[in-house]
């Protein structure tokens, strides 16, 4: 103990004489250390941690599949989630959802609220109770005894001061009475924390009706028994769809035939997830790409902190000589070297956690600390012990390289050469230059993974949506059942609204849309083409939208016409389709004048006429694939109380927000706006999922090439330093000072193309890794590979003509007098 106390002491004392070598190697430890530790903090809190629910891990999303109609994932119905939640015994509980968007008014202006319309059964699920006054009960979820409501704590404290006798009052929401019945604890948010109010979920029988399969539009949960998986859950599913089946066609009524054809050439199935990775969607495959690159960071951290040290040792080397003459053992001088990489280590360690703090605010920034559904980034200490995992490594891997050198050299050799300046044997040289070449090489790994997701991204944001997004304006209005009881009654109000915003200065073209480009909420359908088998139907995206709604994003009639003003709900309905839609169904270019209808083809009403055919446009995402096609509807048929509107300007989007306002108020003065966005900001939201990663691995990729050019400089460097007595003698045997430099290039040249010849097939790999985050490139594409060799080449072209230009100047009458 006391031959390693004083060993620290020295080591303590030597570093603080050399504090810019000390700081140099801490900083760049405490790069590879931090970023290590900010996702592992990501990753500890969002995949590790425990939901924000009790017994969390026995959460499930339950859903609907319908595989051979290219729909994988879809909602649910409520007769699918009886079926399940009374004959699946896998089930402890389950709960039935959807979003629902309310006005509260009184105490206070109007406030737009997100909420949610569930079954009592919600919160038994998740296991969660109440903090002021109840949760619903079953009795509540009864028509005519459902106007009841559950407050979000954050809006309880902001809207109503925390007021406790808010339990029992009514509050105004949508211009109807609900009771308030309890507030929830502070941080709970489901399905995340933007929701700030639930309602009870009544159905109706005309729900509850087996006519009603098929027309997804909830979502469910369900919590499994103890020992229960989720491979018995799906079985149990798969087993009440046969128990359907096989009811329907002992019913024999077309209907219930239809809905048979339809689970047979749809290929129905009920599918489970875990909440977690329902919640998370690709954050996970992203924080593991993520740790996998700032791991590379760190290990070309230590690589360069490990030359460091070589060039450390190598410059103490007399003293390492002459201790070692004197007596002093291999384990003496080993402990010594320890002590003094552990000493850097650590201090990289705490140093690194104030990096770490700063990547997990750059996380909290990008969206990927999962906080909107209660999960929870930061320091603690499993992230402290990890910080501290990674010392120890760091101090064996860097520590062991100059170690690894001392012992494989004898030391009378080492007393010979540290007599004749020399920068040390040729294994402490080749131990160099491994290194540098290892820095290289993962420098070249890490940027090849930034690039490619560059080039994608960059291929994403320039494909055509299908409309032109410029100067245009969205904003979404909910009308109240209250005020306007059916949807049919908001036809008036639809109307005009559009005549006040079309009369607003600077407007070129306005619209409506039930549901928007690149916007929450999607209505898909099955459907049917008269003439063809009618028990076998298709499956494509509807939308609902008025004759402006193509004017005003510019999207362009490809045959036929588009929806007019005469067209209203006394008139034969008619559809457009896109082109995907045509080509898809009517391959030999006939759609027009044909005839489709949704479920209900007993229906005469239902069937309606093709009249125009109009280009495709993208709807979630600018890189999603072609799917089935989108049959738009009239909008003056088939009126909603929940809409966008849709507006193409002269003015910047910000100068038009308050005169619309007014013209909502001038049609109905309770009604407000929401969601007022323009279409190129609900754009760019989409693309934050691939923007993400792709700054925080250029962030890595940078760091990396920094510390990879640095380390080839400082090898130089000092290689120069130390080899001034050899080029001094060759410019005084007449060398050039052109032959001196080339010298130097030639040697760190050699060491980029070695390291770019091990990084690039590894680089290769990893691409084909990522496909799943590339679009339109592959792992070998040629531009990517051009900007990764010339961003490493050039800074490090430029880290070996430095040193090089120094050797260059070197005076040999001064050279060779100091030799």
């Amino acid at each position: 103990m006391n031959a390693w106390r004083a060993d620290f002491v020295q080591s303590v004392r030597l570093l603080a004489t050399r504090r810019g070598f000390a700081a140099t190697v801490i900083v760049t430890l405490a790069l590879g250390i931090g970023a290590n530790c900010a996702i592992f903090s990501a990753i500890d809190g969002l995949l590790l941690q425990p939901l924000p629910y009790p017994n969390g891990e026995r959460l499930v999303y339950i859903y609907n599949s319908y595989p051979k109609m290219s729909a994988d994932a879809s909602a649910m119905t409520v007769p699918d989630y009886l079926d399940r939640r009374d004959q699946a015994d896998a089930l402890e509980d389950s709960a039935l959802y959807y979003e629902r968007s309310y006005n509260l008014a009184g105490e206070g202006p109007a406030q737009h609220v997100e909420g949610i319309v569930a079954t009592p059964s919600l919160f038994s699920t998740l296991q969660v109770d109440a903090a002021l006054g109840r949760t619903f009960t079953e009795d509540e979820a009864e028509t005519g005894r459902d106007h009841v409501a559950v407050l979000a704590d954050s809006l309880w404290r902001n809207r109503f001061n925390a007021d406790p006798a808010i339990v029992g009052r009514d509050i105004r929401l949508n211009s109807e009475s609900y009771r308030v019945v309890g507030v929830m604890p502070a941080g709970f948010g489901f399905p995340d924390r933007n929701v700030q109010i639930w309602t009870a979920f009544a159905f109706t029988p005309r729900q509850k009706s087996d006519a009603m399969r098929g027309f997804d539009f909830a979502r469910a949960i369900g919590r499994l028994k103890p020992g229960a998986s989720r491979q018995q859950l799906e079985a149990q599913f798969a087993l009440i769809i046969q128990r359907n089946a096989e009811r329907f066609a002992a019913i024999g009524t077309t209907e219930a035939a239809s809905y048979r054809t339809f689970i047979e050439n749809s290929g129905f199935a009920g599918r489970s997830m875990s909440l977690r990775e329902r919640l998370l969607g690709k954050a996970k495959s992203l924080l593991l790409l993520l740790q996998a690159a700032a791991a590379l960071v760190l290990l070309i951290a230590c690589a360069n902190v490990a030359n460091l040290m070589l060039l450390h040792v190598s410059t103490r080397q007399r003293e390492w000589a002459l201790r070692a003459a004197l007596g002093a053992g291999r384990i003496h001088l080993a402990r010594r070297l320890l002590t003094e990489s552990a000493l850097l280590a650590l201090a990289g360690g705490v140093a690194g956690l104030a990096v770490a703090q700063t990547g997990i605010r750059l996380i909290q920034t990008f969206g990927l600390d999962g906080a909107a559904y209660g999960f929870r980034v930061h320091i603690d200490l499993a992230v402290l012990a990890f910080a501290f995992f990674l010392a120890v490594c760091a101090t064996l891997l860097f520590g062991l390289a100059p170690l690894w050198s001392m012992a494989r050299e004898p030391s009378s050799e080492a007393l010979k050469q540290a007599a004749r300046g020399s920068i040390g044997s040729r294994r402490s040289r080749a131990m160099r230059n491994v290194l540098v070449i290892s820095q290289i090489a993962l420098s070249c790994v890490l940027l090849t993974g930034a690039v490619l997701l560059m080039r994608s991204f960059v291929l994403v944001q320039a494909q055509d949506p299908g409309f032109v997004s410029d100067r245009v304006l969205t904003a979404t209005v909910h009308l109240p059942p209250g005020r306007y009881a059916t949807n049919a009654s908001a036809a008036p109000f639809h109307e005009r609204l559009i005549e006040e915003i079309r009369t607003l200065p600077g407007v070129e073209a306005a619209g409506i849309a039930g549901t928007l480009p690149f916007a929450k909420g999607e209505s898909s359908s099955a459907f049917f083409i008269d003439g063809q088998d009618v028990r076998t139907p298709r499956f494509a995206q509807l939308q609902d939208i008025d004759d402006g709604f193509f004017r005003a994003l510019r999207i362009p009639l490809l045959r036929g016409r588009g929806f007019q003003p005469s067209d209203d709900t006394g008139t034969e309905k008619g559809v457009i389709v896109d082109d995907t839609f045509a080509r898809r169904f009517f391959p030999s270019g006939d759609a027009l004048g044909q005839r489709i209808a949704t479920r209900g083809i007993d229906d005469k009403r239902d069937w309606q006429t093709i009249v125009g055919v109009v280009a495709d446009v993208k709807r979630k995402r600018l890189d999603e694939p072609p799917d089935t096609g989108t049959i738009y509807l009239d909008f003056r048929q088939n009126p909603v109380r929940q809409f966008t509107l849709v507006m193409k300007t002269r003015l910047a989007g910000a100068d038009l927000i308050g005169p619309l306002r007014v013209a909502v108020s001038r049609v109905d003065p309770d009604q407000s706006l929401f969601d007022v966005r323009s279409m190129n900001e609900r754009i760019d939201a989409s693309l934050d999922e691939r923007r993400t990663p792709l700054r925080l691995l250029a962030l890595f990729a940078g760091v990396a090439l920094l510390l990879a050019a640095t380390g080839i400089y400082g090898v130089l460097a000092h290689g120069t330093v130390q080899r001034s007595g050899e080029i001094g003698l060759r410019m005084a045997l007449g060398a050039r000072r052109g032959n001196i430099h080339r010298l130097v290039m030639a040697e760190g040249g050699r060491l980029i193309a070695v390291g770019l010849a091990l990084g690039i097939p590894v680089a290769l790999m990893l691409g084909n890794s990522m496909r799943a985050w590339l679009f339109g490139v592959d792992a070998a594409d040629p531009p990517t590979l051009m900007l990764v060799l010339a961003a490493i080449v050039l800074p490090a072209c430029l880290a070996c003509w430095l040193p090089a230009r120094r050797a260059a100047r070197v005076d040999p009458v001064v050279v060779l007098r100091d030799e």
